[in-house]
């Protein structure tokens, strides 16, 4: 492992540096530790010494830089890289010398090893938008801006004094010739003049800000580069990034400096000095795709976000992907209305993102507001976000506002939610929420719509194997025991709910309470083993749905109580049900399911359905329902951190500590207080460790 010496200790704080990059060791230069190299930040001015002392010593000097897909959101905002570059050439947007990227560009030896990976990632990132900073909104179009359905042409202008233009052959008089090619040779088209994300959001000043042109319009909106990409004929850039994003939509491109991307033969160049380049060998041929995987394939490095290990280009895409949505979703000024003390702390995690503002109201507060006509006003364009169907005396107003509701996930905690167990998965909901199959849901529009890949197929099937292999479900509490009797009798196990839970209001149009539902299944089972298993929330004595000892023995063979759910459907052969959880559990574990509501997993061909949806007209695979929902529709968090995670890295966790700790479901009033408290104590604390906004 190579010794890296900095002088700029903030080089020291980036998170997860050593991890980018596991062979070399990062110090700082007051540590007395034998230098096998030097690094600094790009041509920032802290590196002027880190540069003399590296050229004094016969010392390599790397130059670091964000890679081109850096973050959720800008890092002078707080978000830290998820891709870095490590130059020990010289650095990319410098034209005066090679760099290790012209070097990789014509090694079409080691660009044909990974081109493969690379046309995947071509195509995920086009598709998804993912850019550099990922905060923005995408772009809809210009109808707007000009009714005119001429040619729309993209001026790039860049923050004012940018490395990449000093190094790049440009200086401000370059931006002022570009605009006037670009008005000159598109004469009978719209000209927009596209101001840099950092200058929209006042962290820095640009070149071409202060124009006022006739027909020539600023546009000075921060949106998602490649979606406004998409939405344009031609690009003029200097050396901005976004050329290069250009070229892998297919959009010509002209440049004016000399970028990184110019001189290969794909770009129409101006800068007499690319002559240079090419004269000199540095430039030859390569294709878009060649460029590509020479950039974002081998000369970033990647970490997983989720585990802050090095990772891939893949770890990245998707987990930029997903963020991204999630911010688009909750995009703007979020109003909580009347969530307690503790909900507003559990929900922070989920709502770290750079695109929302939160604000919180009483349910009086707020219903005072409406009232009022220009408070209304104010906020109707605002979103409003509730728990489930929401509280009654808010029902009559939700429609005043986008509500999005969100709920607890299916992988949830080691412990009840009742007894102030954090939820660490979460749906976010704009249509409807799973429970309620009255109307259409995310949850049910992705389930009858979406296409999966053979890969996303093939997740599916991993997460239910390992879902099996850890035996985790929702709760993950109770005991394990034998429950299943020594007869050749069908076992059939009917799961007891919450019966003023919403997912019985709205989603069990017919049977409605669990003795209901205990006749109905001896009925129809005259000569079966029927075992009845009181919810864990009702044994625990938090929710209604307890029933008579005495009237349930009529019906079935035995009653369990304190037994873990998912020890409970391994052992028996079916599960009957409203809309309880337990079936979808049970279903992974190739359990027959019959539904007597109409729950999320019901009427896609996989359960016997009493009441089926008439909406629910196609048929899935198991891989495919379990895709979808766990990947697709749920959030997760890391107990830990804090920070966003995928299922599996939550199933482990959890499955590990469950068997360190395995939570009872009855304890004594006080001990069910104290635990609470110590509950809401440890999610505070951990909250302030990670610096988050309470």
């Amino acid at each position: 492992m190579k010794n890296i010496t900095v002088f700029s200790k903030k080089i020291l704080t980036i998170k997860n540096i050593h991890q980018f990059f596991p062979d070399l060791r990062f110090n700082h230069k007051n540590k007395k530790i034998k230098a096998d190299a030097i690094a600094g930040w790009g041509y920032r001015p802290t590196t002027t010494k880190a540069r003399a002392y590296a050229a004094k010593n016969f010392l390599t000097f790397i130059s670091l830089e964000d890679g081109f897909l850096r973050s959720i959101g800008l890092g002078l905002d707080g978000y830290p890289p998820l891709s870095l570059i490590a130059d020990e050439i010289g650095i990319y947007y410098d034209s005066r010398t090679p760099s290790k990227l012209e070097n990789l560009i014509k090694n079409k030896i080691l660009i044909k090893e990974s081109i493969d990976d690379a046309t995947i990632a071509l195509k995920l990132i086009t598709e998804f938008e993912l850019t550099k900073y990922n905060h923005a909104v995408n772009f809809s179009g210009f109808n707007e801006l000009s009714k005119e359905k001429n040619e729309k042409v993209l001026v790039v202008d860049q923050t004012l004094g940018d490395m990449a233009v000093q190094l790049g052959g440009a200086n401000t008089e370059t931006f002022s010739i570009m605009l006037e090619t670009a008005i000159k040779e598109n004469p009978d088209s719209t000209i927009y003049v596209k101001t840099h994300t950092d200058v929209i959001n006042k962290h820095k000043k640009g070149y071409l800000t202060n124009i006022s042109i006739p027909n020539v319009i600023l546009f000075n909106e921060d949106v998602n580069s490649i979606s406004l990409l998409k939405k344009v004929d031609k690009v003029y850039v200097v050396t901005s990034h976004m050329g290069f994003e250009a070229l892998l939509i297919g959009k010509p491109v002209i440049t004016f400096g000399l970028p990184w991307y110019a001189g290969w033969g794909v770009t129409d160049d101006r800068n007499e000095k690319i002559n240079d380049l090419k004269r000199n060998d540095r430039r030859t041929h390569a294709s878009i795709l060649e460029l590509f995987t020479a950039a974002y394939m081998l000369y970033c490095n990647y970490i997983n976000p989720y585990t802050g290990k090095q990772g891939t280009i893949f770890d990245v895409i998707n987990y930029l992907n997903k963020i991204k949505v999630l911010n688009n979703k909750l995009r703007g000024t979020i109003n909580l209305i009347g969530f307690s003390f503790w909900k507003k702390r559990i929900l922070l995690p989920y709502l770290q993102l750079p695109s929302i503002k939160l604000s919180y109201h009483s349910i009086k507060q707020f219903i005072k507001i409406v009232n009022d006509r220009n408070q209304k006003l104010k906020i109707q364009n605002q979103k409003l976000l509730i728990w489930g169907q929401g509280k009654k005396k808010l029902l009559s107003f939700i429609n005043h506002f986008k509500p999005i509701r969100i709920e607890d996930g299916f992988v949830r905690s080691l412990g009840l939610g009742s007894n102030l167990n954090m939820p660490y998965s979460l749906v976010f909901d704009e249509l409807g929420i799973y429970f309620n199959s009255n109307n259409i849901s995310e949850l049910e529009f992705l389930l009858a719509n979406k296409q999966l890949t053979k890969a996303q197929i093939q997740k599916g099937q991993n997460i239910r194997y390992l879902l099996i292999k850890t035996r985790l479900g929702k709760y993950n509490v109770g005991q394990n025991m034998r429950i299943r009797p020594d007869n050749d009798k069908k076992i059939i196990l009917i799961p007891g709910q919450v019966e003023d839970d919403a997912s019985i209001l709205y989603g069990s149009p017919i049977i409605k309470t669990n003795i209901d539902l205990i006749k109905i299944v001896r009925k129809n089972n005259p000569n079966d083993y029927i075992i009845y298993k009181p919810h864990p929330d009702v044994l625990s004595g938090n929710r209604k749905g307890m029933v008579d000892s005495t009237e349930i023995n009529k019906y079935v063979d035995e009653i369990i109580e304190f037994v873990d759910i998912i020890d409970c459907i391994e052992q028996i052969d079916e599960i009957h049900t409203m809309t309880s959880l337990a079936g979808f559990e049970a279903l992974i574990r190739d359990k027959k399911v019959i539904c007597y509501g109409q729950p999320f997993y019901s009427s896609w061909g996989l359960t016997i359905d009493k009441y089926p949806v008439s909406r629910r007209v196609r048929n899935l695979t198991l891989d495919e329902l379990i895709y979808i929902v766990m990947y697709e529709y749920a959030v997760y968090i890391h107990p830990d951190s804090l920070e966003f995670t995928e299922p599996e890295i939550l199933i482990n966790y959890l499955n590990a500590k469950k068997i360190i700790n395995n939570r009872l479901i009855k304890q004594n009033w006080l001990k069910k207080q104290v635990n609470k408290l110590k509950q809401i104590v440890l999610l505070i604390y951990k909250l302030k460790i990670q610096k988050f906004k309470i």
